[in-house]
């Protein structure tokens, strides 16, 4: 159980420095290419993660010898991979090229804060959960306002990416569940694998015009290992090992982490609205976390 604990941790750790780091080479990918298709952008980093995650869980998890017909693992890899993939981080993309990473991540981020409210529906924590939707919505607000002062793009232009960074929560909250009743049939590998083969096949009518996005190869390849292969690895181990409260706790480091790394590699500015909305969101995100 300890040895378990210690893993599930460490799983913590990597999921957040990876989770941290992926968007902030998709932000420098929309600095370097300002035409950049997200669509087609997705699809050349799920072609990378396919070709890590297919032959590794071929060696280490006996795949495709999986239950490709149990819908649990169907909504694993429909719902939790490919809509989360088309949908989700498309609009996760866009909303990074018109407002930064720093400011997309936290506000995509609320998909705790979504769950937090589901379960409080359905009676497994209490108020609490509402309190730190307050605080959530109040980081929103803060993250919208410092938009409008740094005038970072077309006013409009960057409502409709706050928006999509909203929509972007929404859809990584049902994917999160996906994922959790994957998880009970299935290793993680597999299930990361099956997802990057689906999402291929559906984008694979993009890929003649992957030459377009060579300029930025480097961070799409950068990308797609921290987002879609090892920072997914690692949350599904943490996921298996830990209870959901505790790598919750690991997660909401994940935005602060992402603003400074932003900062650092991406160029990108830091206002103080945007440090207090992320902090706001940190804290919505822990308390929602150690309550359940």
């Amino acid at each position: 159980m300890a040895s378990g604990s210690l893993l599930g941790a460490a799983a913590i750790l990597v999921t957040t420095f990876s989770w941290s780091l992926a968007p902030v080479f998709v932000s420098r990918a929309t600095q370097r290419l300002p035409s950049l298709d997200p669509l087609l952008f997705n699809a050349a980093r799920m072609v990378f993660a396919l070709l890590i995650l297919v032959p590794s869980a071929t060696l280490i998890e006996d795949f495709p010898y999986v239950p490709w017909l149990d819908m649990r693992f169907e909504a694993g890899v429909w719902i939790g991979g490919v809509l989360s993939t088309l949908v989700g981080d498309t609009l996760f993309v866009y909303s990074v090229s018109i407002i930064g990473a720093s400011r997309a991540l936290p506000i995509s981020y609320l998909f705790i804060i979504w769950s937090a409210i589901y379960d409080y529906v359905t009676g497994a924590i209490g108020v609490r959960a509402l309190f730190s939707a307050l605080l959530a919505f109040t980081a929103v607000w803060l993250v919208s306002r410092s938009i409008r002062k740094e005038n970072v793009n077309r006013e409009s232009g960057a409502y409709r990416a706050v928006m999509a960074a909203v929509a972007t929560s929404l859809i990584w909250a049902v994917s999160l569940y996906a994922y959790k009743y994957a998880t009970e049939i299935s290793g993680e590998l597999s299930i990361a694998a099956a997802r990057s083969i689906a999402t291929v096949v559906v984008l694979a009518p993009l890929l003649p015009r992957i030459r377009t996005i060579a300029k930025v190869i480097d961070d799409t390849f950068m990308s797609s290992f921290f987002g879609y292969v090892l920072g997914t690895i690692s949350f599904l181990v943490a996921l298996r090992l830990l209870p959901a409260s505790i790598v919750g706790i690991g997660m909401a480091l994940t935005p602060l982490l992402t603003q400074l790394l932003s900062v650092i590699i991406a160029h990108e500015k830091l206002s103080k609205d945007v440090l207090i909305g992320g902090i706001l969101i940190a804290l919505a995100i822990g308390l929602i976390k150690t309550y359940a």
